[in-house]
């Protein structure tokens, strides 16, 4: 199997940072490490995808959560962060 050409727009362990109206029932600015993403989010005319993960406050993590988010907003040049590759415990 080859690998895509073009990166995932996002992934488990990326941080994204988006405002109220990029996704559904916005309250205000999210910042979220992500845990899950729906494997529909490869699609390339996708506009809505669903997440879980952890809401962020400051550098502590919050209350899990799955979010709608607009495919739009995260193309948005710092909207999502890759942390580097580390090894996670199993």
């Amino acid at each position: 199997m080859t690998e895509p050409l073009t990166p995932p727009l996002v992934q488990p362990w990326d941080i994204i940072e988006i405002g109220a109206a990029d996704y559904l029932n916005g309250d205000g600015m999210l910042r979220l490490r992500v845990i899950h993403v729906r494997a529909e989010a490869d699609h390339p005319r996708i506009e809505w995808i669903h997440l879980l993960g952890n809401r962020l406050h400051g550098d502590r993590e919050g209350q899990m959560m799955m979010v709608t988010v607009r495919a739009s907003a995260l193309r948005r040049p710092g909207a999502v962060s890759r942390p580097a590759r580390h090894d996670r415990a199993i």
